[in-house]
């Protein structure tokens, strides 16, 4: 990947993005400008998602979150840390001189074959300022349902319930899981020039074309309440909400569910029944929930099997025999992948990650168990009674195919 470095006085430069100059100039530039871009660009050239650069008591520490799994990169001198903070301001527009309160910014690395957008996050701490780069490659993200990774049951509801005039769709899993990836395909697979799709987002992730993005603004009163209403005056199709976080939002995104909107959005729950009581808990009467919502989907990302690397092998019979009790196909004689390490996966063993999904169709049953204020484990019952497999269920295929690892399905899914 070529070298890329901060210059806001070239010709066609947009604020906040650093442009293109040749890797053999980069020696006239400042060491600490080389320093920064460097960790930045080693970052992106890692397919990292975040980078955390921390102050420790002696050390200044870089972090790489690659596949979802932190790892220490490089420590600088402690003597960097103003610099380093100071530095990554300038780029992104923020306020040099405030070291108290947190801020956020953006900044964008264009290279000769892409362009990485960068959002910043800085906190203060006790041994100073922390900062947390979020990588936004868009060429690195897919955003296409049909190459999500779905399982056929869920990404046959989310077409099905995609087209349909109104309603809501919910999308839930811990922070990082990629439901926001998962909302932006479900848009641009409906997007049309018939249709008025508008979404409020905090932040906006990534800039979709032909689509009308609103961020955010708390600091302003700016909020989703605030937004959505506004929203609502615009006459949309299809509106995506980054989150329902409180009661005013969650009514608002219901009501418009049942007045001719389809509604796309995430809440922050462990499974697609735990939704539901996570509704009802924000004050939304059962009755609403069961005519509002089509589909809710939960989902967690796992790590893939480098394919250069995995090694295969035979499991146990008592593994075999526990497989089995849970429904899931399985043959004797099978043949399972684990991971080893090379140089093509930094000798992880994993490289990429997909998507694991549980689906719950709201139908009829589920409908009156959510009026009748059924439990979370009733609700999920009735769903599986009626197709829907587990997440975890769904993760043992993927190792059946030899996708992933089955300890990697035991790390992010949890027990039935």
């Amino acid at each position: 990947m070529d070298e890329v470095k901060y210059n806001p006085q070239k010709e066609g430069q947009k604020k906040n993005e650093i442009g293109l100059d040749i890797s053999k100039r980069m020696v006239e530039q400042d060491p600490l400008v080389r320093t920064v871009t460097r960790l930045i660009t080693d970052g992106i050239e890692k397919r990292a998602s975040d980078i955390l650069i921390e102050p420790l008591q002696d050390e200044l520490q870089i972090r790489y979150r690659v596949d979802g799994v932190l790892f220490k990169a490089l420590s600088l001198d402690k003597l960097l840390h103003n610099s380093v903070i100071t530095r990554i301001k300038v780029m992104s527009a923020l306020n040099i001189s405030e070291h108290r309160l947190p801020q956020d910014g953006r900044f964008k690395m264009v290279f000769p074959e892409k362009e990485v957008d960068m959002r910043v996050s800085i906190i203060p701490s006790h041994l100073g300022e922390k900062i947390a780069l979020r990588v936004l490659d868009r060429e690195a993200t897919v955003l296409d349902i049909d190459k999500l990774g779905l399982d056929a049951r869920s990404q046959e509801l989310f077409k099905k319930y995609l087209k349909k005039p109104y309603g809501m769709i919910l999308v839930c899993g811990p922070t990082g899981s990629g439901k926001t990836t998962t909302l932006y395909s479900a848009l641009l697979y409906i997007d049309s020039i018939e249709k008025n799709i508008v979404t409020v987002e905090d932040p906006i992730e990534y800039q979709l074309m032909g689509i009308n993005q609103v961020a955010v603004a708390e600091n302003m009163g700016l909020n989703f309440p605030v937004v959505l209403r506004s929203i609502l005056r615009q006459d949309p199709n299809i509106i995506l909400i980054g989150e329902i976080r409180d009661f005013e939002t969650a009514d608002i995104a219901v009501k418009s569910a049942l007045t001719g909107h389809i509604i796309l959005s995430t809440l922050h729950t462990t499974s697609a029944a735990a939704s539901v009581v996570r509704l009802t808990n924000m004050g939304i009467e059962p009755f609403l929930i069961a005519s509002s919502c089509l589909i809710i989907a939960s989902q967690v990302l796992v790590r893939t099997l480098c394919p250069q690397c995995k090694e295969n092998y035979v499991p146990e019979k008592a593994l075999l025999d526990e497989l089995k009790s849970r429904n899931i196909s399985i043959i004797d004689d099978i043949v399972l992948y684990k991971a080893k390490g090379c140089n093509y996966c930094n000798n992880t063993g994993f490289r990429g990650r997909t998507v694991v999904m549980e689906t719950l169709e709201v139908s009829q049953a589920a409908g009156e168990l959510i009026i009748k204020g059924a439990s979370e484990k009733e609700l999920k019952d009735t769903a599986r009674r009626e197709g829907m497999v587990s997440l975890r269920e769904n993760g043992l295929q993927l190792v059946i195919k030899g996708i992933t690892t089955l300890e990697e399905i035991l790390r992010v899914t949890s027990a039935e």
